[in-house]
């Protein structure tokens, strides 16, 4: 038997789908919801993991800041020996020695609080990255039912386009169309399978996209759920409503307004150097010296003593020209840190504003590609049957075929990234965590 060249593209085809599915089916597949998603990330994504981390740094740091203010204790012992003019000495010395800050222009209090402040900054950053990982996750996991709606579409497409040639062969053999007719048809079915196998292979790219994203283990693989998309879970709230939200419940404005503060801290630190230090310190020790052992005897002679101190210390600065420079420098930080959250504050609103119009656009093209889809789809059915009763040409036919998939992907488009916008606003807003 001799195989054309159009029967090895088939078999070429059907063996990629065979291979493809077995390649999926061999995988561990994780059906899971966008909310299952996004859980899974916020305990195992990587950028996560790293804010995480940086907060678990941020609370050594309050608690290193407390042990400022507890005493430092130090012990030290010795032991030496002497031989010297046929005798031997011994020297024995130990001690326990304290100091402790009693005032320091309050530094170690307002380094305590600045730390605590560091680290509820520290849980915002870990909300914000949770923020943009659930963005990039929700894209992703759209994208993936996007193309997955695209594919059923485009199954319906190449069973009637399979009907077609195969009538359009019966005619062709009879002589009721022409040759051109059934090469079109054949052209047309062979377009609807490069499709099909075309938008499996990037459904297979979304899921390795979302994979990675979640940091999955390699082999597993994730199955989406379908997402009611009906018009109660589509409605699009007021600007005023969502910008008021969103600037409530967005990380970004709070850690701009803390960096301020914690400007102001440096300050007040940066200031306390020209305050007074008052300091207490104590300590006990014990000194054993010029020891002598007896040889008669053969024991220890000579004693020891006991000593305790106890004392105050003041310093006060009286000229310090780097502590001028470092307050001046903390201040031009303040300044910077203040113009900074100003120009934050503008920028996040404007970007809520913006994400909201881009919103309000995406529901109007998705509205109005819906009617186009459902018109074209409605008249390339009727082309079908006039097709069948030879009412219209092959070209006809196709003609209208072209206009409906296009009309449904500008469907599919507009009503996926409609819903990524929503989600995005929701995001904003806090209903996604």
């Amino acid at each position: 038997m001799t195989l054309t060249n159009q029967n090895i593209l088939k078999i070429a085809i059907a063996a990629v789908l065979v291979c493809g599915s077995a390649t999926a089916t061999s995988q561990d597949t994780l059906r899971m919801t966008l909310d299952d998603c996004l859980r899974y990330a916020y305990d195992h994504n990587l950028t996560v993991q790293t804010a995480e981390l940086n907060k678990q740094s941020a609370e050594a740091d309050v608690s290193n800041a407390k042990w400022n203010f507890a005493p430092m204790l130090n012990a030290s012992a010795g032991e030496n020996m002497n031989i010297q003019n046929g005798g031997t000495s011994f020297n024995t010395s130990a001690g326990v020695n304290a100091n402790m800050t009693l005032f320091s222009g309050l530094a170690n209090l307002r380094t305590l609080q600045q730390s605590k402040l560091s680290l509820q900054q520290s849980e915002l950053k870990v909300k914000q990255s949770q923020n943009t990982i659930a963005t990039q996750i929700t894209q992703a996991y759209l994208t993936i039912l996007m193309n997955q709606e695209r594919l059923t579409y485009q199954q319906d497409v190449l069973k009637t386009s399979e009907e077609q040639k195969k009538e359009g062969e019966v005619k062709y053999n009879v002589g009721k169309i022409l040759e051109s007719d059934y090469l079109l048809l054949q052209a047309n079915y062979e377009s609807a399978l490069g499709n099909i196998e075309n938008t499996r292979l990037t459904i297979e790219n979304n899921r390795l996209e979302l994979r990675n994203l979640l940091c999955l283990d390699e082999g597993q693989t994730v199955g989406v759920v379908d997402m009611q998309d009906d018009d109660n879970t589509m409605q699009l709230l007021s600007m005023e409503q969502v910008i008021r939200q969103a600037e409530q419940n967005m990380p970004d404005l709070k850690i701009s307004q803390m960096n301020v503060d914690l400007a102001k801290y440096n300050v007040k630190i940066a200031k306390s150097a020209y305050s007074p230090t008052l300091g207490l310190s104590g300590g006990a020790n014990y000194f054993l010296g010029g020891t002598q052992l007896d040889q008669t005897s053969g024991t220890m002679v000579n004693g020891g003593n006991f000593s305790g101190t106890v004392g105050l210390n003041l310093n006060i600065p009286l000229l310090r020209g780097n502590t001028i420079t470092q307050v001046k420098r903390s201040k031009i930080n303040l300044r910077q840190a203040e113009l900074q959250h100003n120009q934050t504050a503008l920028e996040l609103r404007k970007t809520i504003e913006a994400q909201y119009i881009a919103t309000a656009q995406a529901r109007n093209q998705y509205r109005s590609s819906q009617l186009m889809k459902d018109a074209y789809q409605a008249n390339y059915n009727v082309y079908k049957l006039k097709y069948e009763n030879g009412a219209v040409t092959t070209v006809d036919l196709l003609t209208q075929q072209d206009r409906f998939l296009s009309a449904l992907n500008d469907y599919l488009q507009n009503k996926y990234t409609y819903l990524l916008d929503l989600k995005v606003l929701d995001i904003y807003m806090g209903a996604e965590n």
